[in-house]
Formats: C-alpha cells, sequence, structure tokens
C-alpha cells in the first residue's frame, strides 16, 4: 500500500499525521494569512482539505499550488480534497528562494489567461511565492502599475525582504530599473536580457533575514 493512499483510513491518517507535524499545519490551523488580490483572486498559506472545502463555499473554482506537484502529504490531501470537490488544481514550483524561472512564469500567465475564475493561489506560508505571484496577477493581468502591485511582497503579508525570500522582491526591483533605463517592457526583458543566476549571484540577503526566514519561521 502506498503511503498516502487516502482512499484507505490508515493512509489518510498518516498523510494527515505528516501533514500535521511535519508541514506545520498546527500552524496554520487558526490563520490562513488570506487576502483578495483582486476580483476574484485570492491568495492564502496551504489550505487543509477543510479550508478547501470552505474555498469552494466561496465560489473558488481554481486553485494555483506554488508549491510543485510533489509525492507529499500536503499535495495528496489537497489533490483528494480538490477532486471530490469538483475544483481545478494547478501546480507551479515557484521556488521561494531562487530567481524565478521565466518558463514558469509564462505558464502562469498563459493559465492566468484561461482559468475559471475565482482563483486562489497559494504556497506553504502565504508570504512570499504567493506574494510574488499576486505582484505578477496585478502588474501582468490586471495591468496596475508595479508600484502598487509590489505591495503584494510586504511584512504585511509576513514577507521578509531581507532574507533569502528577498529575492522575488529583487527580480522586481531589477526589472523597473532596466524598464527606467531603457523602456524595455516586461516580457522581452525576461526572454532576452535577465539571467537566473547573475540575479541570484547579485543579490545580498542580511543574515538577521536569513535567521528569521529559515531558523525562526521554518520557511519553505
Amino acid at each position: 500500500m502506498a503511503k498516502y493512499e487516502l482512499d484507505t483510513i490508515d493512509g489518510y491518517n498518516a498523510a494527515w499525521k505528516d501533514y500535521w507535524w511535519k508541514d506545520h499545519a498546527f500552524l496554520r490551523k487558526n490563520f490562513d494569512n488570506a487576502h483578495q488580490i483582486g476580483p476574484g483572486v485570492w491568495r492564502s498559506n496551504q489550505p487543509s482539505p477543510d479550508k478547501i472545502a470552505y474555498w469552494k463555499q466561496k465560489g473558488i473554482k481554481t486553485i494555483f499550488n506554488l508549491r510543485g506537484d510533489t509525492d507529499s502529504c500536503f499535495t495528496h490531501l489537497e489533490k483528494h480534497a480538490c477532486q471530490k470537490l469538483g475544483i481545478d488544481l494547478r501546480f507551479f514550483k515557484v521556488e521561494s528562494r531562487g530567481a524565478p524561472d521565466p518558463k514558469i512564469m509564462h505558464a502562469m500567465y498563459d493559465a492566468f489567461k484561461d482559468a475559471e475564475y475565482p482563483i486562489l493561489l497559494h504556497c506553504k506560508s502565504g508570504a512570499d511565492r504567493a506574494g510574488f505571484t499576486a505582484v505578477f496577477y496585478k502588474f501582468l493581468i490586471e495591468g496596475v502599475p508595479l508600484e502598487e502591485a509590489r505591495q503584494q511582497l510586504n511584512i504585511k503579508y509576513l514577507h521578509i525582504s531581507a532574507g533569502k525570500t528577498g529575492i522575488l522582491g529583487y527580480f522586481w526591483d531589477q526589472f523597473e530599473k532596466a524598464n527606467k533605463e531603457t523602456g524595455i517592457e516586461f516580457w522581452d526583458w525576461v526572454d532576452n536580457v535577465y539571467d537566473r543566476d547573475k540575479l541570484k549571484a547579485s543579490f545580498k540577503p542580511t543574515k538577521w533575514g536569513n535567521w528569521i526566514v529559515d531558523t525562526f519561521l521554518h520557511r519553505e
């Protein structure tokens, strides 16, 4: 029997046990870090099956999981809940400490264009990858100014810009700088100028920021 065979009592209980302790779901029981990004679009931390049912009642038709399609307790539980509730679940592997991947950004852009709304997007904590994707949505789909969209990566949502996760905001800083200097548009910059390795090497997080993100908060 597979470890997380959710159609069996033992498999379901094993998934819940690992989800509760190893994925720190106990810290999210009464806190979902949920915020509305725009009309028909919400962001949150990793939802439990019960919380997915709640979002279904709120009208959510599509969920963007920004943690990727992994063989993990939380992925199996989310797939199981979405299949049972008829929610379209889509996976995007967004890195919290890495320079954003152009292929993933193109895939998210296409998905925002063809998905059925309302949409919920989430990562583990709802702070970093959800924040990056919220900026992406507001800037590229809603068309709001980048300065306004950037507010989605904010301490208000528990994003720590001084730690390694700050690279997600740094990405937008570098595009904004290039845009102001040359007038280059976003996709032209991403496809023809942007260098992931170079951007990651140039980003310098602080020691105290890393301690908060890695040791205190245990961010994924």
